[in-house]
């Protein structure tokens, strides 16, 4: 689908997965860059929203602003597509995969501190009769600048710290939970957060910048759904390094092309050891393990002990949310 669209909207749908525009009139500012017509602009993303291949337009927000973690469950076989959909349907759980692995449910909880988390696993436990493992995040080496379409130059980008998200009831929180939502995809989208707000479309856009430079924000612009764009092969790889040397193979790792996540987490013995994650999305099964094999020989992790675990079925892919928990 990607090598069917022309130049101009290929750049539309990869360029702008960070640094969109954060004037009054977005989508005519695109098409001043592209020489397409604001119209048209805004029919290609309408069209992609259709079709499932843009999530949204907005800010992905910085892990570090909220208790989030990776949780991982394992279910009998027989139970799992009603209870991924009960896990799902958990305001807190914003991903949620299937996984060929003993352990085969994995999806993220994020909450607004660490006492949500946990009354949250507490009553996922409590429904199911199963124990979430809990896998927060210790380090990350690399995570979510966009997913690109083509070939670039990668970048490592551990997470920043970032100051604490807004009071509530505050303007400037619910611009935040506005703009978690995503962009309205008319000519002059900020106007209507300005409305929700009781704010100047001019403080609204101030505000969205002081979101990225106080890394509240990680970035700001087009989230894709790579699967809708055919890259369904995608594993989750994962290794078992010891704790004075997993910072050096994290950084080296994070670095690497093929590498679209890289980051530490808490193992959670005697069920998990694994500490280093890491995500390879592909279109081909084995060329991802063939680039798996190459990233073990070229740095060495093959010499302890890993794991690859593909994806089987997404129930769940979108971003955080700051909706409180509802514990039905």
């Amino acid at each position: 689908m990607v090598s069917d669209l022309s130049p101009s909207a290929f750049q539309l749908l990869n360029a702008w997965q960070h640094g969109f525009p954060l004037s009054s009139r977005p989508f005519r500012k695109l098409g001043l860059l592209l020489g397409l017509s604001e119209q048209t602009v805004l029919d290609y993303f309408r069209a992609w929203q259709t079709e499932g291949i843009i999530s949204r337009i907005g800010p992905v927000l910085n892990p570090a602003c909220m208790s989030s973690t990776l949780v991982g469950m394992q279910v009998p076989a027989s139970e799992i597509n009603a209870l991924a959909n009960w896990i799902s349907a958990l305001p807190a759980v914003n991903h949620n995969y299937e996984r060929e692995h003993a352990i085969n449910l994995w999806f993220v909880l994020t909450c607004a501190d660490a006492d949500e988390r946990q009354a949250t696993l507490s009553h996922i436990a409590q429904h199911t009769g199963l124990q979430p493992m809990c896998l927060p995040m210790h380090q990350a080496y690399h995570i979510d600048l966009g997913f690109s379409l083509a070939e670039h130059n990668k970048v490592a980008s551990p997470l920043v710290n970032s100051r604490s998200l807004p009071t509530i009831g505050s303007p400037e929180r619910r611009l935040l939970e506005c703009a978690l939502q995503g962009v309205e995809l008319h000519a002059e989208p900020f106007k209507l957060w300005a409305e929700q707000t009781k704010m100047e479309e001019k403080q609204v856009l101030q505000q969205l910048q002081l979101f990225l430079d106080h890394g509240i924000f990680r970035r700001f612009g087009v989230v894709l759904r790579h699967r809708a764009l055919g890259y369904s092969a995608n594993a989750m790889c994962v290794w078992t390094v010891p704790d004075n040397r997993i910072d050096s193979f994290g950084e080296q790792l994070g670095k690497q092309s093929v590498i679209t996540l890289c980051y530490r987490r808490r193992p959670h013995p005697p069920h998990w050891h694994h500490n280093l994650f890491c995500m390879i999305h592909g279109k081909d099964r084995l060329q991802v393990l063939a680039q798996h094999a190459a990233l073990n020989a070229s740095l060495g992790l093959d010499q302890f002990a890993h794991e690859v675990l593909f994806s089987t079925r997404c129930f769940k892919q979108r971003g955080a949310l700051l909706a409180s928990s509802q514990h039905d």
